[in-house]
């Protein structure tokens, strides 16, 4: 970020001219240590770092709604710059099959109303967990649309390796600069495998602060595990199932048709929530699950529907017991962002 504000600078733009907004969509607001931590001290004091405050609709603009209808509800803030820039990473995504690009700015810094009707639209998808690594579907053609449609102007995304050091990145149009870029990043993320294992193990890290982060480490497993077979999720997940989406810890057992039928019924009121749910009823049906996490309570892995294990060993002990014959393991590190990928 202080590169990209130095050539700001240079071409005179100053930094009291410049925000920095948190595109959190609907994931609690950062804390004042964590911004510090995640931007650094020379950016917090040249500019002003601020979250993207879903909950309150003061800070949002109406902007109409798109061709089927889907209400376009952003940020202020952004709806108000001269010039709106997203600046992220790209690495497989559940839901938009990549993050980065447009993905900044929907879900990034948009109402819940407008996040919930991409997310649904993921969960209305036939192979739901064959989404991620997909630069081109359906909800990321909508993603696209509603963040040019409100403005976004230009990205710069960054591509990591697999110990966080910059390999590549793009600039340039919010749409064609990301396809480039995904080029790229699954030459890293995107990993061949044989044939499905009878066992993976699925370190959830960097997507750990709770489940539903988590889940998308242990959707992206469900690529390397045989159908019936058996998935551990190993993860730190301090802040438990979510601090937000509350209606996912109590419906979390029950199937996808029974998600689907509470939410038309209005029993439940999170869409966003409805679409995790149905992305964790289609995971536990493609796999069993078994959960390595000191820091989630038991309570909640009850509620997830997973069998709980207090360590690595004890997990795979847990997961040989349940395999005929000497079963064969797959190991994912830094799930969050790796992808399996059976070699055709």
């Amino acid at each position: 970020m202080p590169f990209l504000l130095d050539y700001l600078n240079r071409i005179g733009v100053e930094d009291e001219d410049v925000s920095i907004l948190v595109a959190l969509g609907t994931h609690r607001y950062m804390e004042e240590e964590e911004i510090l931590e995640r931007f650094g001290v020379e950016v917090v004091e040249r500019i002003d770092v601020v979250n993207h405050r879903w909950r309150n609709e003061d800070n949002l603009v109406d902007l109409g709604v798109t061709e089927d209808g889907i209400p376009i509800e952003v940020n202020k803030l952004a709806v108000e710059a001269d010039y709106l820039i997203g600046v992220g990473s790209i690495v497989p995504h559940v839901q938009a099959g990549w993050g980065g690009g447009c993905k900044i700015l929907q879900p990034g810094i948009c109402s819940d109303k407008t996040i919930k009707e991409t997310h649904l639209l993921a969960a209305e998808q036939e192979d739901y967990l064959g989404l991620a690594g997909k630069a081109e579907n359906p909800v990321r053609e909508k993603i696209e649309d509603i963040a040019l449609e409100a403005g976004l102007d230009f990205i710069v995304n960054v591509v990591f390796d697999g110990e966080g050091k910059v390999v590549d990145v793009v600039c340039g149009h919010p749409v064609k600069a990301h396809l480039r870029g995904v080029e790229r990043a699954s030459e890293i993320f995107v990993r061949d495998i044989p044939e499905p294992a009878d066992i993976v193990v699925a370190e959830a890290y960097p997507a750990e602060v709770d489940y539903w982060q988590g889940i998308k480490a242990l959707a992206h497993a469900q690529r390397g595990v045989r159908r019936g077979g058996k998935s551990i999720l190993v993860a730190d997940f301090g802040e438990g199932i979510s601090p937000v989406h509350t209606e996912v810890a109590e419906c979390a057992r029950r199937p996808s048709g029974g998600i689907w039928r509470m939410w038309e019924d209005g029993e439940l009121e999170d869409g966003v929530g409805v679409a995790a749910l149905i992305l964790h009823a289609e995971i536990m049906k493609h796999s069993d699950v078994i959960c390595v996490s000191s820091r989630m309570l038991e309570e909640e892995k009850d509620k997830l529907g997973f069998e709980s294990a207090d360590s690595l060993q004890e997990a795979l002990n847990l997961a040989r017991g349940d395999v005929s014959g000497e079963p064969s393991i797959g190991i994912i590190e830094k799930g969050g962002d790796v992808l399996p990928r059976v070699e055709k």
